[in-house]
């Protein structure tokens, strides 16, 4: 029998990268805040360095309580079978969300990420934007979330080096990123040997090469401890608490509060809606299975792209035929996924030791990222954040090996003894764009252990996409060289599309027109004011970097406004 509880001011439906700053938001502020979680909550001692649990990925642990048993479906176009998509890629079902694995590299997006449209308009034609494209500007603007980016920052811990302080260019730093008001509140992650051969590459190619931003304590931060370089980081919980989760940092101090009441491993099915199309709750179950009912003011749906998608698609009501907040037709709609490009290279005699240091330690460089170079002829537009890092742990790095040596035996294993230390990678995050025919929906036949129908990606790689991965993966391999490579080779071909991803943005878009979004600046959606869907899913765009810290930005902007305008948004 379903139990229903007492009304909560608000209920947050993931507690990850976006739910935690939104509870931590609006605690300060004095609302009370109710967090359903579908996954455990775990602590130090269940992060363990074990190369082992993360070299399958696919079945990576923090995926056993939901996501692994709910892998969304893909096929290229409506008219091919479905298939499972290629390849796979782990989340993280627990208190903390992917924040808790994830490589903490800790991007802003730059001001003409937020106004894609207009910038590459002005500069090349309207004839550049390809045909089926639905790409849009942003209805908020860097200056928008330039307050809140510096807030996550100093809430969660940033580490790196400025490069643009209120206009002012910063040696050492970024000299294309927009203006920021104060340097990050730690210093970047310490200097590496291969690092420092990538900084030395790219500057003799004529780039600017600069330290990656990372949510990693590089120094003792609000009571956390300095990073060890134990080299188990991206793909794993820290040990140490120095990684910058919001399970350490923004959820923590909620709870301090008094007023987050977190409930770990219960599994929303449902959100609830009136005939006036207001949200009134959401069913879920909890950590015994057992059907529950909390009603609230407000519901936060924040539990990644797939799920925020997938849970609107499946709340059908008399008020939402077609799922809550659909009856526009754009839930599932403008979905993108990040390409990549990707190349490992032997540097021979050479002890790289990429086998330690922290998932974002890394030298990156901007200079082909967005529209930072000229694009004409090249039959596309926009590029990519290029980086080369550390923290390669033995098994996956045994598997990049050369063309032509054998995957298994005695040739395999004298390859792997010689070389393994003298190998080294660069990678390139290419931005997508979104179009009209790739989008995402319920799968029709394919169910979760709970019968529940599971998303299905419709996409294929577009030509914009496919030229700019091989233009990158050309200078991957130039870079590469530069560095001292005497061979390199694609990790895959340079425009693989890639339809489940961890940086994956649309499905549920922010914009000002009813009728081509889903929400509006804030996040709350335009047919039922009483929801706000937060994270990646409300993207009108993407950009050639990681999307988490503009989701967090993004987040306490949206919840400060609801933390401001609760009483006349909650019912």
């Amino acid at each position: 029998m379903t139990n229903a509880l007492p009304k909560a001011d608000v209920v947050i439906i993931g507690l990850g990268a976006a739910g935690g700053i939104a509870a931590h938001v609006l605690t300060q502020a004095g609302v009370n805040v109710v967090g359903l979680e579908a996954g455990p909550r775990l602590g130090l001692g269940d992060f363990l360095a074990n190369d082992d649990e993360i070299s399958g990925m696919i079945r990576y642990w923090t995926g056993e309580p939901k996501y692994n048993h709910e892998i969304p479906t893909w096929r290229p176009n409506a008219n091919a079978p479905t298939q499972p998509p290629i390849p796979p890629v782990s989340m993280a079902n627990m208190v903390g969300g992917t924040s808790v694995h994830y490589g903490t590299q800790s991007w802003r997006f730059r001001s003409d990420d937020f106004r894609t449209r207009s910038t590459t308009i002005a500069r090349y034609g309207n004839a550049v934007i390809p045909p089926t494209s639905t790409l849009v500007d942003w209805p908020i603007s860097y200056d928008d979330l330039e307050p809140y980016y510096d807030r996550v920052e100093y809430l969660i811990g940033v580490s790196g080096q400025a490069g643009n302080i209120n206009g002012a260019l910063v040696d050492g730093g970024n000299p294309f990123e927009s203006p920021r008001s104060r340097a990050f509140p730690m210093p970047p992650m310490r200097s590496f040997g291969y690092g420092e051969l990538a900084r030395a590459a790219m500057t003799s190619l004529g780039y600017h090469p600069f330290p990656q931003p990372a949510a990693i304590a590089s120094v003792p931060f609000d009571d956390r401890p300095a990073c060890t370089y134990c080299g188990y980081c991206s793909g794993f919980g820290c040990w140490n608490n120095s990684k910058s989760s919001t399970l350490v940092s923004a959820i923590r101090r909620a709870e301090a509060s008094g007023r987050l009441e977190v409930r770990p491993n219960c599994r929303v099915m449902r959100i609830q809606s009136n005939d006036r199309g207001q949200v009134t709750g959401v069913e879920y179950l909890d950590e015994q299975h057992a059907p529950q009912v909390q009603p609230a003011g407000v519901v936060i749906l924040s539990a990644y792209l797939y799920e925020n998608v997938r849970l609107l698609l499946l709340s059908t009501s008399a008020a939402y035929a077609d799922g809550l907040a659909n009856n526009s037709g754009q839930v599932g709609k403008n979905y993108l996924s990040q390409a990549y490009a990707g190349r490992t290279a032997l540097f021979p005699g050479k002890r790289l030791n990429v086998m330690s240091g922290a998932g974002g330690q890394a030298v990156a460089m901007d200079d082909l990222n967005g529209d930072h170079f000229d694009h004409t002829g090249l039959g596309f537009i926009r590029g990519a954040v290029i980086f080369a890092g550390n923290s390669e742990l033995p098994i996956g790095h045994s598997r990049g090996i050369a063309p032509g040596v054998p995957q298994w035996g005695a040739v395999y294993k004298r390859w792997v003894h010689e070389n393994a230390n003298s190998v080294g990678s660069a990678f390139a995050q290419v931005e997508p764009l979104p179009y009209a025919d790739v989008f995402l929906d319920l799968d029709p036949t394919v169910k979760d252990p709970l019968g529940v129908p599971v998303i299905r990606v419709t996409l294929d790689a577009k030509e914009n996409e496919i030229k700019a991965a091989r233009f990158m993966d050309a200078k991957l391999a130039e870079l590469l060289t530069a560095m001292g490579a005497a061979q390199t080779w694609p990790n895959f071909p340079a425009g693989t599309p890639l339809p489940i991803n961890t940086h994956a943005y649309g499905g549920t878009r922010m914009g000002d027109d009813p009728a081509a979004s889903v929400v509006n600046r804030y996040g709350l959606a335009h047919e039922a004011p009483n929801l706000m869907i937060l994270g990646g899913s409300t993207f009108p765009g993407s950009s050639g970097y990681n999307p988490t810290e503009t989701i967090q930005a993004h987040a306490w902007y949206a919840a400060e406004y609801l933390a401001s305008n609760l009483n006349s948004i909650a019912i």
